[in-house]
């Protein structure tokens, strides 16, 4: 859902027009972006205490490959379609040979190859010093950047600055992660209190959304919304423990887990994306509606 606004519906200038959509917009903005910090904690959770295994990331990027190579000649050869982003021989080989470009696969594959010296850190850290690298680079990572990116007046700095980049921000979900593992107390092993973390947070993004009534307050809260949102990190880990804090098993969840992989990989390619977002489905037809706009979302979604 958080990837219908792919399509011709320019989401990122407010508009009284389309204040509805605009919010919701916002809102599944929120809600995929706390889907990647969940995914990335899942993955960091049984990693911080497993041995490093050259084929984890080698069968991502195997899988990612296999997706890509195969869309890009699928849809290049066979369907014969005209892409939109042209792209050579030498594009596609080099410096490594993929044709489309995954962001998140990129920075979870960095975050397997550094898995073994994340781990030395985790291991070698007491829990105040592994909480107070934690609270530090959400300081940094969090607070200060957003900050940097909210209060855009100061001439010649960056966010890089920072060494902020979302490679670097899923070490410290690593560490979140690591810690809940490890040392998680009262709090986040409760499903009460998990669940009410859970709800608060959907919640504040539910109010936070509405009340983007402007384009600076738009973009203000836009900006709140990305992974290193505080709202964002506070969300995913409560609902991630509170997850992990029942005990169920149920294959068709299982199932369906299992696919979502395959299922990125082919409606976010480079090529596949412009003609899923904007030739078969386009929001720009349901931007009247705030209610439309969703429920089309849920359908194209499912």
């Amino acid at each position: 859902m958080r990837h219908f606004n792919h399509s011709t519906f320019n989401w990122g200038v407010y508009n009284t027009l389309y204040e509805g959509a605009l919010k919701v917009n916002l809102f599944l903005h929120f809600f995929g972006k706390l889907g990647v910090d969940i995914f990335v904690i899942i993955g960091a959770y049984f990693l911080c205490e497993k041995k490093f295994n050259f084929k984890r990331p080698i069968n991502l990027i195997l899988t990612t490959m296999f997706y890509s190579f195969g869309i890009y000649i699928f849809l290049a050869y066979v369907l014969r379609v005209k892409l939109l982003i042209p792209i050579s021989l030498k594009g596609i080989l080099l410096p490594f040979p993929l044709p489309s470009g995954y962001w998140f696969v990129y920075s979870y594959v960095v975050m397997l190859f550094a898995m073994p010296f994340l781990n030395i850190i985790i291991n070698s850290l007491e829990r105040a010093k592994l909480l107070m690298l934690i609270s530090g680079l959400i300081i940094l990572w969090s607070f200060l950047v957003i900050g940097c990116i909210v209060f855009n007046d100061k001439p010649g700095t960056s966010i890089d600055d920072f060494g902020y980049t979302s490679t670097t921000f899923f070490f410290l979900l690593y560490f979140i992660a690591a810690y809940v593992r490890k040392y998680s107390g009262k709090i986040l092993n409760s499903k009460k209190y998990t669940a009410i973390g859970s709800v608060v947070g959907l919640l504040l993004a539910v109010v936070c959304s509405y009340l983007a009534d402007s384009q600076k307050l738009f973009n203000g809260i836009l900006d709140t919304f990305d992974i290193n949102g505080p709202i964002v990190i506070a969300t995913s880990v409560f609902i991630f423990s509170f997850f992990r804090n029942c005990h169920f098993s149920n294959q068709v969840i299982n199932y369906i887990a299992g696919s979502m992989f395959g299922i990125y990989l082919i409606h976010e390619d480079s090529f596949a994306r412009p003609i899923i977002w904007d030739q078969l489905i386009s929001s720009k037809l349901y931007v009247h509606s705030g209610l439309e706009y969703l429920m089309a979302g849920l359908f194209f979604r499912y």
